[in-house]
């Protein structure tokens, strides 16, 4: 709700003014509410300290969405790729005639990957995507009913940082009524320019958003606080293989509306399941866990939480066989700590 406080002709029995009205609407680049004619006549003066409540609803004009813009062209040379493939964030080319991933020409405009080959990015590696997917990434594959190139960066480190949490830190797999807990999607369309105008977008259109109505949820997660410094990010696409179809294929598809089931919760009779892991998350939270120290662990270990593995990051100890273990680290050797910091520092914004 709105609150209007007016001024008024004492000498009449105060309530608003239709002129004070029309001026806060014209101010703040509104029509006129649809039911301010029909007020009755008697509210044409305001008490001095009459106070006026309107909702939001009549404040706000619906939003018009116009043609997505064209994709970007693509920046995503063999070179580049190469280096993230040095780094571990990068499955290898094992094969000449269908690689792990495909670099493109640069005057390579718009996305007609390969059949069994879907549009990936660069930022998305560097924030510790996988392939072939974990279980966990494909669940939100079909929850959500997106395609790989629909997640926005900030998507992608948030659900590696939970799945991390859930494996390394409080022994499980990656449970879904806990994801539906804390997070509900939202979409974004960009904006045009134009007041109320808004276009779809090509990628990035699903973003999350951690549950705060509620006075505990702030406290019932590690603090995570995600970069919104992005630029460029969507010109750095290439074709990443899709091993048995894990990943939903690329149809072009744009979302302009959101699913109402992006928001959807727990049942409310399953809640008490919850409790005991919302209780450890607390205490986590307290000892002062948050996503960059999670996110320098996963580089420290050199896994990919959103990749499918042998073993839970905390299986991954000693005793464990060095075949075992090796095929579930990315690279041979652990980076450097600078390097690691600098990884981390392009995902968080702390």
């Amino acid at each position: 709700m709105v609150e209007l406080p007016y001024q008024s002709d004492p000498s009449v029995g105060g309530l608003p003014s239709i002129n004070v009205l029309w001026s806060f609407c014209r101010r703040s680049f509104c029509l006129l509410p649809p039911f301010l004619p029909l007020l009755p006549c008697h509210l044409t003066r305001a008490h001095p300290r009459a106070v006026v409540k309107l909702p939001f609803s009549h404040l706000k004009m619906p939003v018009r969405l116009i043609a997505a813009d064209d994709w970007r062209p693509s920046s995503m040379t063999e070179h580049r790729l190469l280096e993230l493939e040095r780094e571990g964030l990068l499955c290898p080319r094992t094969s000449s005639s269908r690689p792990e991933w495909i670099a493109l020409a640069a005057d390579h405009r718009e996305p007609r990957p390969p059949k069994g080959y879907v549009v990936s990015f660069a930022k998305f590696h560097r924030h510790d995507l996988g392939s072939p997917p974990s279980c966990f990434m494909r669940a939100l594959c079909l929850h959500y009913g997106v395609e790989l190139q629909h997640f926005s960066p900030n998507v992608v480190t948030a659900a590696a940082v939970f799945a991390a949490v859930c494996e390394g830190y409080l022994g499980m797999m990656p449970r879904w009524d806990l994801w539906l807990h804390l997070y509900r999607g939202e979409l974004f369309n960009a904006p045009s320019g134009t007041t109320w105008v808004r276009k779809p977008v090509r990628a990035g259109c699903l973003n999350l958003v951690l549950k705060t109505g509620k006075s505990k949820r702030p406290c019932e997660y590690i603090l995570v606080e995600l970069t919104l410094n992005h630029a460029g990010w969507d010109s750095q696409w290439f074709y990443l293989r899709n091993d048995n179809d894990l990943f939903h294929a690329y149809t072009e598809r744009l979302i302009s509306e959101r699913p109402g089931h992006w928001s959807y919760g727990v049942v409310q009779a399953h809640q008490p399941r919850l409790d005991p892991i919302l209780d450890a998350l607390k205490k986590l939270r307290e000892e002062g866990l948050t996503a960059a120290l999670v996110l320098s662990a996963i580089h420290h270990r050199r896994v990919l939480p959103l990749m499918s593995r042998l073993l839970r990051m905390d299986e991954m100890g000693p005793g464990v066989l060095s075949l075992a273990l090796e095929a579930c680290q990315m690279s041979n050797e652990a980076p450097a700590d600078d390097e690691v910091v600098a990884r981390v520092r392009v995902a968080v914004s702390a």
